[in-house]
């Protein structure tokens, strides 16, 4: 009778600390699944922090609509990095240590994430890269951090890939800003155009928040390439192509993932009209097209006052990981299951993404392919990931 009395009461115990460990495990309670999001809400980046972030959030109410995650709804709790490395720095540890997040889906800026990688480790905390391009960020890799953004390299890679495929094009010029961000992405160009059977005929640093580039279009247009390669954000962008116009620099030009949004792109510069101007897109296809349709009308549910643009679907890939993720790692959901969960996706669907989504211990870059985009009557155009005529 003891014995029995004994082993009903170790059952106890031990069924007893089950449910003592479940409920201690960080940012999880029996209804709620806590998910950190941070990214630029506010300063002069913020383009990049609302409208992609939503994105990701319109797949997260989506998935508590449809019943939540084994019974859990996610509760997002949102904080402001101001594309800032120190305010990114703080909003992380915010998230961690005061609002008790089980996970981080978050970060724009590549500077700012970078500075706040650390702080996911040392904590343990998994975390999903939003849309940071840098790949310094999951490499070397680290258990806890995971990204289905393309990284710069591979955006460096597609360049030089579609550079290669244009008939024509010879020689090429180069305008980059002077940051690690646009080392990495121009990196696969600098070492692969002589393979490739390109010359490389000017390079320019165009300085962040630019708002003149007579000088480097003058430098540029000297040199007459086929091809100008623009490793540089929107609005930087935006300034070099409308000089370009300006001072008739006549070469065909492709811009890096960070102009994905062409329309913007187009506004800024006064307009793209008679010029040729490609981007790097680590989008299936452009925000117009049937297949993007499923994802606009997401959006668009969650979101109904906000007009749709490409910027919408950049969070969504790691979200739908995400999604995945928490679900395959069963009712009994602790960060250790997750991460196993994550590491286990094979070829999972990445939405909107130009891809699909492969990790494993050793490597937790999830995308590695991108497509490229031009503008056509006013209208985005996917061009495939090598050149193809398009009537112009």
């Amino acid at each position: 009778m003891k014995r029995l009395f004994g082993a009903i009461a170790g059952g106890v115990l031990l069924a007893l600390g089950a449910s003592v460990c479940q409920a201690e495990e960080v940012g999880i309670t029996d209804d709620t699944i806590k998910i950190g999001m941070f990214g630029p809400l506010t300063g002069t980046t913020s383009i990049y922090g609302y409208p992609i972030n939503n994105g990701a959030i319109a797949v997260y109410n989506q998935a508590n609509d449809d019943g939540g995650i084994h019974g859990r709804k996610i509760q997002v709790i949102h904080e402001d990095d101001g594309c800032d490395p120190a305010k990114a720095r703080a909003a992380v540890k915010k998230l961690i240590y005061s609002d008790k997040v089980f996970m981080i889906h978050g970060g724009n800026c590549s500077a700012a994430v970078f500075a706040a990688r650390d702080e996911f480790i040392n904590a343990e905390v998994p975390f999903m890269v939003m849309a940071a391009a840098g790949a310094q960020i999951s490499a070397p890799v680290s258990r806890y951090i995971f990204t289905t953004t393309t990284t710069a390299q591979v955006n460096g890679t597609v360049m030089l890939n579609f550079a290669k495929s244009i008939p024509g094009v010879k020689t090429i010029a180069i305008v980059k800003h002077a940051n690690e961000w646009a080392d990495t992405s121009a990196a696969p160009v600098m070492e692969g155009y002589e393979e490739a059977g390109l010359e490389l005929v000017a390079q320019a640093q165009l300085d962040s928040r630019a708002t003149d580039a007579t000088t480097q279009v003058l430098s540029i247009k000297a040199a007459n390439p086929d091809l100008t390669l623009l490793v540089l954000y929107p609005g930087e962008a935006a300034v070099f192509l409308r000089d370009a116009k300006k001072y008739g620099l006549s070469s065909k030009f492709l811009a890096s993932a960070a102009t994905l949004d062409m329309i913007d792109l187009s506004n800024r510069a006064g307009g793209l009209d008679g010029m040729e101007v490609y981007t790097v897109s680590y989008l299936s296809d452009s925000d117009s097209s049937d297949a993007m349709t499923p994802y606009s009308e997401l959006f668009t549910k969650y979101f109904p006052t906000d007009k749709v643009v490409s910027l919408n679907y950049s969070g969504m890939s790691g979200a739908i990981t995400v999604v995945d993720a928490l679900k395959r790692a069963g009712p009994d959901l602790t960060r250790d299951a997750f991460i196993a969960a994550l590491e286990a996706t094979r070829d999972g669907d990445a939405g909107p993404a130009a891809c699909r989504v492969t990790f494993t211990p050793d490597d937790h870059q999830g995308c590695k392919t991108g497509t490229v985009w031009t503008l056509l009557n006013g209208e985005v155009r996917n061009v495939g990931p090598v050149w193809a005529p398009i009537d112009r």
